[in-house]
C-alpha cells in the first residue's frame, strides 16, 4: 500500500517539473525504469542544492566516484529533510519519493548523475530501499536501477540514511 501510495504521489506531481518521477513502463520494477529515473535526474528546475548552493564541489578523498567535481540536489522530497544550512539533518530517514542526484564532473564538463531514489517494496530496491544508477549525459543508463546498488553500498553503507554528502563535506 506504502509503495502504491508512492507512485500515485509521482504521478500527481509529475507535471511539475521538479525532480519527480512518473511510474509508467509497467516494467515490474514498482512501476520506475532506468529511463523514468534518468528522465527526472536530468530536469533542470526545482531542485535544492546540498548547503543550498548550486556550486560544485571538490571530490572528498573518501569518495568512490572517480570525477573531480560535483554537484548535489535534492527533489521537495528528500529537500524537507535538509537543515537550515543545507546539509541532511542527523538522523533523517527520507520517505518514498526522495530524488538525490549527484552530478559529476570532470573539468567543467558533465560526466555521469549518480542517482539515488527511494521506493521501498520496488523490486529493485537496495539497501536502505533505495534505487541505485549511474547515468550518461545523454540520459543513457550507465548501471542501471536493477543491480540494486552493488557497486554503491560499499562506500554509502555508512551516513545518514545511506547519503554521505554530510560527512565527506562538512
Amino acid at each position: 500500500m506504502r509503495q502504491m501510495l508512492a507512485l500515485l504521489s509521482l504521478i500527481l506531481t509529475a507535471a511539475c517539473g521538479n525532480g519527480t518521477v512518473t511510474a509508467s513502463d509497467g516494467s515490474g520494477s514498482g512501476g520506475i525504469s532506468d529511463a523514468t529515473l534518468s528522465a527526472a535526474a536530468r530536469q533542470t528546475s526545482g531542485w535544492t542544492y546540498y548547503k543550498l548552493r548550486p556550486d560544485t564541489l571538490v571530490r572528498a578523498q573518501s569518495s568512490g566516484h572517480s570525477e573531480a567535481r560535483l554537484r548535489t540536489r535534492y527533489n521537495a522530497i528528500a529537500a524537507a529533510l535538509l537543515d537550515a544550512s543545507g546539509k541532511v539533518r542527523p538522523g533523517a530517514s527520507f520517505p518514498d519519493s526522495s530524488l538525490i542526484v549527484k552530478e559529476l564532473l570532470v573539468g567543467n564538463r558533465l560526466s555521469r548523475y549518480a542517482v539515488m531514489y527511494k521506493l521501498r517494496g520496488s523490486p529493485n530496491a537496495g539497501t536502505g530501499g533505495w534505487l541505485w544508477a549511474y547515468y550518461a549525459p545523454d540520459g543513457s543508463t550507465q548501471i542501471g536501477i536493477g543491480a540494486r546498488g552493488a557497486s554503491c553500498i560499499s562506500c554509502h553503507a555508512s551516513g545518514i540514511d545511506q547519503t554521505r554528502m554530510n560527512d565527506s563535506h562538512p
